[in-house]
């Protein structure tokens, strides 16, 4: 059995406020989950690292089914990782690309990011196990699923089945 998680539209319309609280607040667990771990970030720094982590796995993610070796904290090959530019950084974001610049600059001196030989940047390699970032996982996802439930409640997300 396949499942499908679709919007609706309407009913997002209908629960806006509830549907922005809750995204919102995803947003600012996930903050507090990366700066529990010591890693203390601005929500516009978080914002790039995010930006820039998605952008590196984005081939790995394309694979119908990701090899069970690459799936968890293992360093990805580099073959994997795709770095991205500022400008891309800037177009993703919607931030200024002088702030995303300033920002880049900044990440990369604390080593959260790094210039990557092929141009733009990615994180460094072992960023997960480096900066205890394992234990960031549990308290977002758990704000996921419970955010998931409450929209699947109000009629906002639909799960269909085949």
């Amino acid at each position: 059995m396949t499942c499908l998680v679709a919007t609706n539209a309407e009913r997002a319309a209908q629960n806006w406020r509830v549907v922005s609280f809750a995204l919102s607040n995803l947003f600012l667990t996930t903050h507090r989950a990366y700066s529990a771990g010591g890693l203390q970030f601005s929500p516009v720094e978080l914002q790039i690292c995010l930006t820039v982590a998605v952008a590196n796995v984005q081939k790995l993610m394309r694979e119908r089914v990701v090899p069970l070796d690459l799936s968890a904290t293992q360093v990805l090959p580099r073959e994997w990782v795709v770095p991205i530019s500022r400008n891309a950084i800037a177009s993703a974001t919607g931030l200024p690309r002088e702030t995303v610049r300033r920002h880049v600059e900044k990440l990369i001196e604390r080593g959260l990011l790094i210039e990557d030989p092929r141009g733009g940047v990615t994180p460094p390699p072992g960023m997960i196990e480096k900066f205890g970032l394992v234990g960031t996982l549990e308290p977002m996802l758990t704000e996921f699923a419970r955010t998931a439930s409450q929209l699947i409640r109000l009629g906002v997300l639909e799960v269909k089945t085949d």
